[in-house]
Order: structure tokens, then C-alpha cells, then sequence
């Protein structure tokens, strides 16, 4: 008799493989590659998940397979660019050995909005350019695909910091405020929206310091970090935003590992985060309603909520050394059961809402139910079993 782990393994399973068809991973040529950075990372953990649940190793090749695929495709300009060759500058030898040293694009299919013209935000939505909070996402991706590729250990690790250090760029100091943009050009010379994601400069702060800490002295961290640092000073990170949320219980997850080996402010401490992520889960409880129709609900926000809520129940050990209470979550849990159920229904994945961003909804519900069997491939990455790398 199948167990419910068993059961959704066997549906993340499923998910993965039209995700892999779907964008032309495992069919068709690079004319039929559909790479986006965000659902691509997922995608990444979620096979490395299903490989390391399986013991099938076709999936660990998916990983790497993808892994390279993303930073031949969005390591580049995009074939209707008028400009050509990495987007660093580099050569094309050495932009292989460094893709992601001037960043990764979003892969949105409209060109990026030129410097001259006004700023459109509907349009900019569809527009390609470089994603903050993407970058970060691609980052953790990385860093897991290194601790279970081992061959591939150093190389992506170093593009991982490489990536992280890109994100210097989002950064300006005007009036003697420091400010970190959402989005950016493709090249990284101008931004393209202005504001500031609830979250990135917490996504980029621990990134940093996780990146800082398996590389040692070989890449210098010290003021983006203090720059990332400033800027999390004092700061609320409660939301009501699911996919918010969902990273938020992430962030508490890797902010408790990290706080093993380095001393956190206490702006991004396990507990600043933990408690802010309680009152974001009431505030979410008393306004969700997930008996609503799917034309109204977004699955990839909603199972960003449910992700962030199995790995932290998984890894109630980490919470709780840091004297994080974990049974405050008992009462929430339900949540991740109502998201995930709902969207497992084949009706609910046959609405148009849902085909629109079916690659998006399928990886995000994959990972959701990867985490319950997986949880280990979603937080942040074993420092034990990973020690400072070479420089290569």
C-alpha cells in the first residue's frame, strides 16, 4: 500500500517530467529551450530531491543538464539582441568557466526596456532585464547542486559566489542612502524598476554570508556585506504575501544554520524572522480563502506558502537549538495540506489561470510535495559536508 510520501513523490515525479518535456529539457533542440531563471532553480532542487528519494540517477543528470543549460541560455544576451556573447563581456572560453559573473537574465520573452524609453509597469512585468531575488533563488539552487554533484563541487560553488557578487550592482547610494533595486538591465547598468523587494536585501544578505562561508578568502564579501547589512537594520519583514511568507520560513530555516557558525545581527536573526513569520501566518490565516475558485488564486504564490511551511516543520531540530519555539507552527500546518490538495485536483490544474504559468505552478507544487520526504534539499546547504573551496 502506497504511503502519502510515496504518493506525492510519485506526483512531484510526474510534474517533473512534463516540466522537462514541457521546456525542452529532455525533447527538442535549443530552439525549444524555455529557460526561466526562477522556475528553473526549483527545478533543480526538485531533481536533485527526486534522485536522492529514488536513488535514480537520471534525475541528478536533469540537474546538472539544467544547470548548464541556464547559464549557456541566460548567461548570454538573448538571440534577438542585438548584442552577442556573455553577458560579462568575458570571452567565450572564459565566460563558460565564469556564466555567471555578470549575472543571469530573467528569460522573459519581451526585450528588456532601452534606457531612453519611459517607464511602462505593465509592460515591464513581460520584460526581460535582471531579477534581484532571482538571482538569489539560482544562488541556493547552486549551492545544493554542489553538495550532491560532487564532481562539480568547486565550479559551482565559485558560480554561485560569482552570482552573489554580481548583486553589487543593484546597489546605489544617493543622498547618502543606500538603496538595492528590484530590477535591473540585462547588462546591469541601469535599473529598470526602482523599488525595493520586501525581502531581497535579506535574501541577499544570507546568500552572501552562506557564499562567504564556503569560499574563504577567495572572493572578498566584506562590503557587500555590510552594505546588505545596513540596509537590514531595523527592519519588519512580516508580510501576508504567501510566496512571501513561504520564503520568510525559508530564510528563519537557513538564518538557524547559519547562526551555528557565524554571529547574525539581530535584524536577521532566527528568532526576528521566526517571529515575523507568525504574525505574517495569522494575518494569511484570517484572510485566505482557499475554497475560492482557481481563476482567482495564484498556485506558484500559494505553494511558495506551503513549501516554506514543510521545511520548517521538517527542520523543527534547527529551529528549536535556537530555542525557536516549533510547536507554534501546529495550528498552520493545515494550510500547506489545504494548498496542496486543492491544486493537486486535476481540475484545478486544467484552469486557464493555471496553464498560463503551468511550468512555474508545476515546479512549485513539486517542490511542496518534495519537502515533506526532502526537506533537506530546500534549506540551506550542510555546512559540514562542504569545506571551503580552491579558487579555480
Amino acid at each position: 500500500m502506497e504511503t502519502p510520501e510515496a504518493d506525492s513523490v510519485a506526483a512531484a515525479k510526474t510534474l517533473m517530467d512534463e516540466f522537462a518535456e514541457g521546456t525542452g529539457l529532455t525533447k527538442g533542440g535549443e530552439e525549444k529551450q524555455n529557460r526561466y531563471l526562477w522556475t528553473d532553480a526549483f527545478a533543480v532542487q526538485n531533481f536533485l530531491a527526486l534522485s536522492s528519494h529514488t536513488g535514480d540517477d537520471t534525475y541528478k543528470d536533469l540537474a546538472r543538464h539544467l544547470i548548464e543549460k541556464v547559464h549557456y541560455t541566460l548567461g548570454r544576451f538573448a538571440p534577438a539582441d542585438s548584442r552577442t556573447g556573455w553577458i560579462s563581456g568575458l570571452g567565450e572560453e572564459e565566460g563558460r568557466k565564469h556564466p555567471t559573473a555578470g549575472g543571469l537574465r530573467i528569460g522573459k520573452k519581451q526585450p528588456e526596456r532601452k534606457k531612453t524609453e519611459p517607464r511602462d509597469s505593465q509592460r515591464e512585468w513581460s520584460r526581460d532585464g535582471q531579477y534581484y531575488h532571482y538571482h538569489t533563488r539560482w544562488i541556493s539552487a547552486l549551492l545544493h547542486a554542489a553538495q550532491y554533484l560532487e564532481n562539480d563541487r568547486d565550479k559551482l560553488v565559485e558560480n554561485a559566489a560569482e552570482l552573489s557578487l554580481a548583486g553589487k550592482h543593484f546597489l546605489r547610494s544617493t543622498n547618502e542612502h543606500l538603496h538595492l533595486f528590484w530590477k535591473m538591465s540585462v547588462d546591469l547598468s541601469y535599473p529598470q524598476v526602482l523599488s525595493m523587494g520586501a525581502h531581497d536585501r535579506l535574501d541577499g544578505y544570507l546568500t552572501a554570508l552562506t557564499c562567504r562561508r564556503l569560499t574563504g578568502d577567495a572572493f572578498d564579501f566584506s562590503e557587500y556585506l555590510l552594505q546588505l547589512e545596513a540596509l537590514c537594520e531595523g527592519k519588519n519583514w512580516q508580510t501576508s504575501d504567501p510566496l512571501g511568507l513561504g520564503g520568510l520560513l525559508l530564510n528563519t530555516v537557513r538564518s538557524a544554520q547559519l547562526a551555528a557558525d557565524v554571529d547574525l545581527p539581530a535584524s536577521v536573526s532566527p528568532q526576528t524572522l521566526f517571529d515575523d513569520a507568525l504574525k505574517g501566518l495569522k494575518s494569511y490565516a484570517v484572510q485566505a480563502d482557499h475554497s475560492s475558485s482557481p481563476a482567482y488564486r495564484l498556485a506558484f504564490r500559494e505553494c511558495g506558502l506551503s513549501l516554506g511551511l514543510r521545511v520548517a516543520d521538517s527542520r523543527r531540530d534547527i529551529l528549536e537549538d535556537n530555542g525557536l519555539e516549533s510547536g507554534k507552527l501546529d495550528d498552520r500546518l493545515y494550510l500547506a495540506d489545504e494548498i496542496e490538495h486543492f491544486w493537486s485536483k486535476r481540475e484545478n490544474k486544467d484552469n486557464p489561470t493555471y496553464i498560463d504559468h503551468v511550468h512555474i505552478n508545476h515546479v512549485s507544487l513539486a517542490s511542496s510535495l518534495l519537502a515533506q520526504a526532502e526537506s533537506a534539499f530546500f534549506s540551506a546547504p550542510g555546512f559540514g559536508e562542504m569545506n571551503t573551496i580552491s579558487r579555480q
